[in-house]
């Protein structure tokens, strides 16, 4: 072991790809740079370790994949340092690394990243100044721009530089009129520490006793004696009145001991969870967890190849309210008991604090990890998972690499979400990559949903998958409806049209809430030109009235959907996207939902100059100033983007609505599906066309799990329920078969159309896309690559394999650049593209979850 392979740190990207270059994509993709381990180093070198190389001229870290007796090249570099002694990426994650790098032709480096700790890597930062006394003639207008700039600058990084100066750095570098230095940023996330102060005597010395600040020494050391353990400084500080400088003249004098201590931080920190005992199953859950259970308990196969080893894999396919997440605690406690740790994964930051409560409840050593916490809750929470602390990790999707020591079980709730699915690189898909987790680890998966995505179910028809069926609803939160009916005795019974058992009955099923649907053509043409039907009016004013809560769900934020001049027609769009402007009324603001750009409110057209100003369409906040205006004494609450930036944000909302703090909750997307709330009693789908025509193929089955989703949250306790869905084409198949929550009628009619016309499950697809801000060369570009596919394809002899466009996307043009797409479909289609070297611009997307 003479050698090491180590992935560097920073992009391997191409230009203008060479033949050799693109004879060599693939391996580029996966490329590791050899390095020779000196004496010092030998006995301390393992796999998974971050380490310093250097790089040509710069230092940079990797990671250490590898070793070798022998190295391919002649001359090699030693490896400077290691960051760490112990490796930061276990065998199993570096395999599972290649793995992400091959199947979704992504850098490795990119894989690797997803598995180490936040805010360890650290750059090389280039700076530039101007050398003193350097010549400034024979300057280009680029070089004479930037020497203009460090001498009003001073000292700066080039990644601060405007781009467009860039290609003078080195032809004025090589003359000596710039200087460069490199410099190593620290890292972002480091262990913390706190100061503590320890008792050691409790007796003044003479000295301390007859100085003038003998008051407050002798209050601290008062403060101290009551207290058996070390106290935090701070604590001190504020108690006695203290200073840094007293506790320093106590310890000089042997009074006191100052001493640091390593302190996690953890967001679940100070959190008190009320515990609950397992419920009893129903007959259903019952057959479902046996099977489970069954699988669990079978011992891994030891020393098995992957690839030999097919995971046993469940997709819980049970309706809103069936008692999935009551499997997923039964068999977490099963490995627990066991000695493993298992990850939950839930697809939207909105679910996790109800997720928590849950787990919580059940559980001890629980942990989350998503990304609105600090980089040093992620970094302690990630060596916390390493060191064997924690027992369950929930979050989001990059929970999936926490590094559990002895992984035994993987829950996804909601596996058809689409926000599963990265849309950077790597762009992976966390069902995925949990199915190959499980497969190395030998592990168990659960897939639980509602509305499974049509590929999951197909592959589980197929037995890819074992399917368990839980096809009834559990009746729940009977004590807590019970307590709300002695408070308000005389309210209205539960939702006429749904059979629900009494308060205190003994039947452990509910009925799905009925969905009444509502053609909004109708409505116009009896003179409704309210964005409420007069069906879901009278629904809220009932419900309001029988003080229990209401969802609103609208699929789109702000106020207006864009603004028209009502002489020229013309639509106000982003400059950089050219999408139509949302409304914002609360902050009258125009706002670019894909870009965030924001402009004034216009007061005439900047075309015509008329002003004639109109605002069409609806978000939440317009309906949120409907309610109020119709129904003034209702408390509203929203539920959307624009109201959870914030840390805590999710949280506080769903905090107040559960506290019956608001009685109508508007929302988006993020409250359709999880939220288990006793009383609602009515969701109103203000408009459930919203995704139904877009130029995607699965704008259908989309529009079928959104609505079915947001119609579980009603109707979960005995008050019963009931949803409310506006539409203006009733006669679609997703709505109707949403509107009796028959996912075998839907499955059945979209099945065939994938069929039909050749879309997955029946073909995979890649899709390629290319960005560039001026629309010509991107019209070129994705033209030249079209045409090097076609000769692949027929050199190659892959007829099983089309090619669908160039065309533009759908967003044709997002944050200043144009978009050109080209779709790979087929079986197969990473032999036509795994080895194809792409040029910068292009973005590659393998089993994309959108093509728009």
């Amino acid at each position: 072991m003479k050698y090491a392979q180590i992935v560097v740190n920073t992009p391997l990207t191409i230009g203008k790809p060479s033949e050799a270059e693109r004879a060599a994509a693939e391996s580029l993709r996966e490329r590791a740079f050899t390095y020779a381990i000196p004496a010092p180093l030998a006995d301390s070198i393992a796999l998974g370790q971050l380490v310093w190389v250097p790089f040509g001229a710069r230092r940079l870290q990797g990671i250490v994949i590898a070793f070798s007796d022998t190295s391919p090249v002649e001359q090699t570099k030693d490896i400077e340092a290691i960051v760490e002694v112990r490796p930061f990426l276990s065998p199993l994650h570096l395999d599972l690394a290649r793995w992400i790098a091959r199947t979704y032709l992504c850098p490795l480096h990119d894989a690797l990243a997803l598995m180490l700790p936040p805010g360890v890597e650290q750059q090389t930062e280039i700076l530039l100044a101007l050398a003193p006394n350097a010549p400034r003639d024979n300057l280009t207008e680029k070089q004479t721009a930037l020497v203009e700039f460090l001498a009003r600058a001073g000292e700066t990084k080039v990644r601060a530089l405007p781009r467009e100066l860039h290609a003078a750095i080195e032809p004025l570098a090589r003359r000596g009129i710039i200087v460069k230095r490199a410099v190593i940023t620290p890292a972002q996330a480091k262990p913390k520490r706190i100061q503590t102060v320890r008792l050691l005597r409790a007796q003044l010395t003479d000295a301390l006793a007859q100085s003038r600040a003998a008051p407050r020494y002798t209050a601290i050391v008062e403060f101290l004696r009551r207290e058996a353990n070390a106290v935090w400084v701070s604590a001190v500080y504020a108690e006695t009145g203290g200073t840094r400088a007293d506790l320093q003249k106590l310890e000089a004098a042997g009074v006191v001991a100052l001493e640091a201590h390593e302190t996690w931080r953890d967001s679940l920190a100070g959190r008190a969870f009320e515990t609950a005992a397992p419920p009893q199953l129903t007959e259903g859950q019952a057959r479902a967890w046996n099977e489970i259970l069954s699988s669990l308990q079978v011992p891994s196969p030891p020393n098995q190849q992957p690839e030999t080893v097919k995971p046993a894999a469940f997709l819980l396919h049970g309706v809103t309210g069936s008692g999935k997440t009551e499997i997923y605690m039964r068999a977490l406690a099963e490995i627990i008991a066991q000695g493993k740790q298992g990850i939950v994964l839930v697809p939207e930051i909105s679910l996790t604090p109800q997720t928590i409560r849950r787990f919580g409840a059940r559980f001890e050593r629980i942990a989350v990890i998503h990304s609105r916490l600090s980089i040093g809750e992620r970094y302690d929470t990630w060596r916390r998972c390493r060191d064997g602390l924690v027992d369950v990790v929930i979050g989001a999707r990059s929970a999936l690499f926490a590094p559990l020591p002895q992984l035994g079980l993987i829950a996804l709730d909601e596996e058809h979400d689409p926000s599963y699915k990265q849309a950077e690189s790597p762009r992976y898909h966390a069902r995925e990559v949990a199915l190959e987790l499980a497969r190395r680890a030998g592990a168990v998966v659960i897939l639980g949903d509602a509305t499974p995505d049509v590929e999951t179910y197909y592959r589980a028809t197929r037995g890819e998958l074992v399917l368990l069926e839980l096809p009834k609803r559990v009746m729940g939160h009977r004590a807590e409806v019970r307590e709300q009916r002695s408070e308000h005795r005389g309210q209205q019974p539960a939702v006429s049209g749904q059979e629900s058992a009494p308060v205190g009955a003994d039947a452990p099923y509910l009925e799905l809430p009925p969905v009444e649907i509502v053609d909004m053509r109708a409505e116009l043409k009896a003179g409704n030109r309210s964005m409420f039907s007069r069906a879901l009016q009278r629904e809220m004013a009932r419900v309001l009235a029988a003080r229990e809560q209401v969802i609103l769900f609208l699929n789109r934020r702000g106020t207006a959907t864009f603004i028209l001049c009502r002489d020229c027609g013309y639509v106000f769009k982003c400059r950089r996207c050219e999408n139509p402007m949302t409304y914002h009324g609360s902050g009258e603001q125009l706002v670019c939902h894909h870009c965030n750009r924001r402009d004034r409110v216009p007061t005439k057209c900047p075309l015509c100059g008329s002003a004639r100003i109109r605002y069409f369409g609806i978000g939440t906040e317009k309906v949120e100033a409907e309610i109020r205006a119709r129904f003034p004494t209702a408390r509203t609450l929203r539920w959307d983007w624009d109201v959870t930036r914030g840390k805590d944000a999710h949280e506080a909302i769903l905090e107040k609505f559960i506290a019956r703090q608001a009685d109508i909750l508007i929302g988006t997307q993020m409250i359709a599906k999880g939220l288990d709330l006793p009383f609602v009693t009515l969701v109103g789908v203000v408009s459930a066309d919203t995704a139904l025509n877009l130029p995607d193929f699965r704008a259908g089955e989309r529009t079928f799990q959104l609505l079915t989703q947001v119609a579980g949250r009603a109707g979960r306790s005995p008050l019963g329920g009931k949803v409310i869905v506006q539409t203006y084409n009733p006669e679609h198949y997703a709505i109707v078969a949403a509107s009796v929550h028959d996912y075998g009628a839907f499955y059945a009619r979209e099945i065939a159309f994938r069929r039909e016309q050749g879309y997955p499950p029946f073909n995979r697809l890649i899709r390629l896309i290319y960005h560039h801000t001026n629309e010509t060369r991107a019209q070129q570009e994705s033209a030249r690559v079209r045409g090097v596919l076609q000769t692949r394809l027929a050199q190659r002899g892959l007829p099983a394999l089309d090619l669908i466009g160039p065309v533009p996307a759908f967003f044709r043009r997002v944050r200043g650049e144009y978009r050109y797409q080209i779709i790979v479909r087929g079986l197969a289609p990473h032999v036509l593209i795994a080895d194809l070297a792409l040029p910068l611009g292009w973005r590659v997307d393998v089993d994309p979850v959108s093509v728009l």
